[in-house]
């Protein structure tokens, strides 16, 4: 009778290890299981895991720094990061008042203030200022008080334009720097800078910063607007 109830148990294990294998395969493919590829996002970025799910051969996994929230794809086959988008930028409160800002302007450039404006996306104020000849464009880190980026331009004079002559059209003014869209830049993404680009459009133009990522030691080019200051894609090269 006791052998009777033993074959009976091994019956009753093998049946519910081959109702789990049919129920729950793991493909040949999914080489790397979602709770892995989260493990290896936190070790690359850092950063805490806000939600992940799968897709047909990859995963999305989205997590949080201080910076802002991210959403990387991870190729479930090899464990490699495919792609790395910023859904939504963080930055530090706004410290300076608009009297403070416009006054860390008045002492780095003389002139008559014209116009003071918070760029919330930036965390940054702009002031303007007039010279006699000259027009100026400050933009003030509203944290620290300290001038980022100034632009210049002559102020136009009173001669009229001659007849029928078509009004000369102006290029877009750069609001982000090189300098401050390699910032920006690496705020998104920790690497070694090669090249910088800009390419003008009619909105302004963007830069295009391309870098080695020390963390997977892929090239990834990063685009921020030259307008606004925000990335607008991250692309991996294969």
């Amino acid at each position: 009778m006791r052998k009777w109830w033993a074959i009976g148990i091994v019956i009753t294990v093998f049946s519910i290890a081959a109702l789990a294998f049919f129920l729950f395969p793991r493909t040949a493919a999914d080489s790397v299981t979602m709770d892995e590829a989260a493990q290896s996002i936190e070790q690359l970025y850092g950063g805490a895991i806000e939600k992940a799910t799968e897709t047909e051969g990859f995963y999305q996994i989205e997590f949080k720094r201080e910076d802002g929230t991210y959403l990387a794809t991870i190729n479930r086959a090899d464990g490699q990061v495919e792609s790395l988008e910023l859904l939504e930028k963080t930055g530090p409160a706004k410290v300076l008042s608009e009297e403070q800002a416009s006054e860390a302007a008045r002492a780095a450039e003389p002139g008559e203030i014209k116009e003071t404006q918070y760029i919330e996306s930036d965390n940054l104020y702009e002031v303007e200022i007039h010279s006699e000849t000259e027009r100026k464009i400050l933009f003030i880190s509203a944290e620290t008080g300290e001038v980022m980026d100034v632009q210049t331009e002559a102020l136009e004079t009173s001669a009229e334009p001659e007849p029928d002559s078509a009004p000369a059209q102006q290029e877009p003014k750069r609001i982000i720097s090189q300098d401050a869209a390699i910032a920006i830049a690496k705020e998104t993404l920790d690497g070694t800078v090669d090249e910088v680009e800009f390419v003008q459009t009619t909105d302004g133009g963007y830069y295009l910063v391309e870098m080695d990522d020390d963390a997977s030691d892929r090239e990834v080019t990063i685009q921020i607007h030259a307008i606004r200051g925000e990335t607008m894609t991250v692309e991996w090269d294969d």
